[in-house]
């Protein structure tokens, strides 16, 4: 398959420019990546067509300003985006607020021909994803959810199919964050035979997405999203909580799990696990995000929509039909990578 993937990109922060850097470098390499070929595409498969944000010293810029990139597409320049939510105080502060119309936004991606919007803005954001989706599906592309907002339903995902596209989400899961992590060890100790008994996971970050998840009800939805997410590891229920607890702006980028874990083993043993683990936000989850898109295409261009729950299931903490990590990595690859 040679067809490239057109994205458009909803959100300019950290997410995005690593995409877009990630794109430049896999010219050449594939060091790193977790999959170099899905269904036939390999990194030099996409181009970015448009992108949005509301960020006024964004806007206007071309994305290779924002991204320090070189590639052709680096020349594409960051309209206003979508905002049909309240504004973070942080966000509208000395008037950085630039925004288009609904309509404006239809036309610019009927305009751009994207393959894909990616919405990958901060979280907290609940009622824009589900505008930037409606916004997809008017102008004719398919739609990645990247946000804890819930965008993918039955209904949505039959809107989508009815036009021969896909809407994949909610939630990105990194391909080594804290979600990943913890739902891996559980599959793991309950694989070997050991009963957990408690848990619970941590996460500390440095960037707007975390500041942005700390207004009380974002932060309670995410850590029941991140909760379920995890709780399907287990063949049985046990006291667990997960989610994200402060932010520091020392972290930047990267965000820190701390996790903890009781269980037993033979005659009632213990087994307990204190650990940490850091990580970049915005590098972990660009492995998943290129596989995806590119798994996506191939299903939009042979008209095999049916399949996009195995992509969900692969990418998402909240996705419309839940597997286990195992099984759904498995799926994935079963179907898309050779």
């Amino acid at each position: 398959m040679t067809d490239k993937i057109r994205v458009a990109l909803a959100g300019i922060g950290n997410v995005a420019t690593t995409l877009v850097k990630g794109l430049e470098f896999y010219q050449n390499s594939t060091e790193g990546l977790w999959h170099a070929n899905v269904s036939g595409m390999t990194l030099g498969s996409f181009e970015i067509v448009a992108a949005f944000d509301i960020d006024s010293k964004k806007v206007g810029k071309k994305i290779g300003q924002v991204a320090n990139s070189r590639m052709p597409f680096s020349e594409v320049t960051i309209s206003p985006g979508l905002m049909s939510d309240p504004i973070p105080p942080h966000i509208s502060r000395d008037g950085q607020v630039r925004t288009s119309s609904y309509d404006e936004i239809v036309a610019a991606l009927r305009e751009s021909k994207p393959d894909f919007l990616l919405n990958v803005i901060s979280s907290g954001l609940d009622k824009t994803p589900e505008k930037y989706a409606q916004a997809s599906l008017d102008a004719g592309c398919s739609f990645f959810n990247a946000t804890s907002a819930k965008t993918v339903n039955e209904g949505t995902r039959k809107s989508f199919e009815s036009k021969g596209l896909v809407i994949l989400g909610d939630d990105l899961m990194s391909q080594f964050g804290g979600t990943a992590f913890h739902r891996g060890m559980i599959d793991f100790m309950t694989s070997r035979g050991i009963r957990i008994h408690k848990a619970y996971q941590l996460d500390v970050g440095g960037n707007q997405d975390t500041m942005n998840t700390m207004a009380e009800e974002t932060r309670e939805k995410k850590r029941n999203i991140k909760t379920e997410s995890i709780a399907i590891e287990s063949p049985y229920p046990f006291k667990s909580t997960a989610g994200t607890t402060e932010y520091a702006e020392q972290l930047g980028d990267s965000r820190v799990s701390y996790y903890w874990m009781e269980a037993r083993g033979f005659l009632g043993s213990t087994i307990e696990m204190d650990l940490s683990l850091r990580t970049s936000d915005s590098t972990n989850g660009c492995n998943v995000i290129v596989d995806s898109l590119r798994a996506a295409k191939s299903l939009v261009v042979k008209k095999d929509l049916g399949k996009a729950n195995i992509i969900s299931a692969y990418a998402f903490k909240s996705p419309e039909k839940k597997a286990h990590i195992r099984e759904s990595i498995k799926a994935f690859e079963d179907a898309f990578v050779r």
